[in-house]
C-alpha cells in the first residue's frame, strides 16, 4: 500500500514510518517543516518527505498531500510533554484533524487510522477496552474523542474505512525528555539523582517498536471504530522505576517520596486489548527487555 503518515517527524510517527516501511509499504511522511527531522533520518531515511504545516494548509494542499495513497494515519498533533494536556493548541490540531479527514472522504482514499489516547476513556474503570465509556477530563483528551467521534461518523457517510488507535503508556528509543522512562536513563546514566514518587499507580507501558507495528498491522486489517494499543500487561510505575535502576546499577539515586503524588492521577490505567490480538498481533519485547533496549539507546548519547 502506499500510506500517508502524519507527524512523521514526531515519537511515534517516525517509528509507525520504519515499521510500515518494513512490511513492504510506501510511506509518504508529513511533518512540520520547522520540525528536526533526526527521528526520520535514523529510523525511516528511505520515505518520501512532504514538510507541510497541516495548521495552515490550504484544502488544495491537504488533498495533493493525499493523492494517490491507499491510507492516511494520523499522527501530528501537540505533544510538548507538560505542556499538551491543557494547552489551546489541542484546539488547532482538532481543527486541522477535521479538514483532513474531509479532504480524505473527497478523495474517497480507502483507510483512515487516526491516532488517539487512552485518555479519552472514564479512567476510572481501570481496566480499559473499547466499550469503555469516554469521559475526557483534559482539552487534550476532548479534543481526540471529538475527532474520534466525528470521523466514525464521517466514514459512515462517505464508506470509508475507520479506525482509531488509542494509545497507553508508551516508551522507547527517541522518547522525548520530561517523561517518565527518558528521564529515568538521562538522569541515571548521567549519575543525576531521580525524584520520584511513591510509584504506586498501576499503567500499561508499551514499547515504542511494539506500539508501531501494533498499528501497522491495524492499518493493513479490516478492524473498524477504535483499537486499544497497549500490553494488556499490568505494572506499578515503581516497577519500571526499579527495572531502571537495577539496569543502570544506580538504584542509589532513586529519591523515592521526593516528588508529590498527584491526587487526580488515576490508581490503575490498563488495556484490554483483545480486539488487536485479534488480527495476530503480540508484543515482542518484555518489560525489562524494552527498558534494557531504551536504556542501549540513551547510553550512546550520554556516555
Amino acid at each position: 500500500m502506499k500510506i500517508l503518515v502524519t507527524g512523521a517527524s514526531g515519537f511515534v510517527g517516525a517509528h509507525l514510518a520504519r515499521a510500515l516501511l518494513a512490511r513492504g509499504h510506501a510511506v509518504r511522511a508529513v511533518y512540520l517543516p520547522a520540525d528536526p527531522t533526526d527521528r526520520l533520518n535514523a529510523l525511516a531515511p528511505d520515505v518520501e518527505r512532504l514538510p507541510l504545516d497541516l495548521a495552515v494548509a490550504s484544502e488544495s494542499m491537504l488533498e495533493d498531500a493525499i493523492r494517490g495513497m491507499d491510507a492516511c494515519v494520523h499522527a501530528a498533533w501537540y505533544a510538548v510533554p507538560g505542556r499538551y494536556l491543557t494547552a489551546p493548541e489541542n484546539l488547532v490540531c482538532l481543527s486541522f484533524s477535521i479538514r483532513l479527514l474531509q479532504a480524505a472522504a473527497r478523495l474517497r482514499i480507502q483507510r483512515f487510522v487516526g491516532i488517539g489516547s487512552c485518555a479519552e476513556y472514564d479512567t476510572s474503570v481501570g481496566d480499559l477496552d473499547e466499550q469503555t465509556p469516554l469521559r475526557p477530563t483534559t482539552l487534550y483528551a476532548a479534543a481526540k474523542a471529538s475527532v474520534f467521534l466525528l470521523g466514525e461518523q464521517m466514514a459512515a457517510q462517505t464508506g470509508m474505512s475507520f479506525a482509531w488507535c488509542r494509545l497507553f503508556y508508551l516508551y522507547g528509543p527517541f522518547e522525548p525528555a520530561n517523561r517518565l522512562v527518558s528521564d529515568l536513563f538521562a538522569n541515571l546514566l548521567a549519575g543525576k539523582p531521580c525524584p520520584v514518587t511513591s510509584g504506586r499507580q498501576v499503567r500499561d507501558f508499551l514499547h515504542i517498536s511494539d506500539a508501531a507495528a501494533a498499528v501497522a498491522a491495524v492499518v493493513e486489517s479490516d478492524l473498524r471504530g477504535p483499537v486499544n494499543i497497549g500490553s494488556g500487561e499490568a505494572a506499578e510505575v515503581r516497577q519500571v522505576v526499579e527495572m531502571a535502576a537495577e539496569l543502570t546499577g544506580r538504584s542509589d539515586l532513586i529519591r523515592w517520596g521526593a516528588r508529590p503524588e498527584n491526587l487526580l492521577d488515576p490508581p490503575r490505567i490498563v488495556a484490554i486489548n483483545s480486539k488487536l490480538r485479534q488480527i495476530g498481533w503480540s508484543p515482542v519485547q518484555s518489560l525489562k527487555e524494552g527498558l534494557r533496549d531504551t536504556m542501549a539507546w540513551w547510553k550512546e548519547r550520554i556516555q
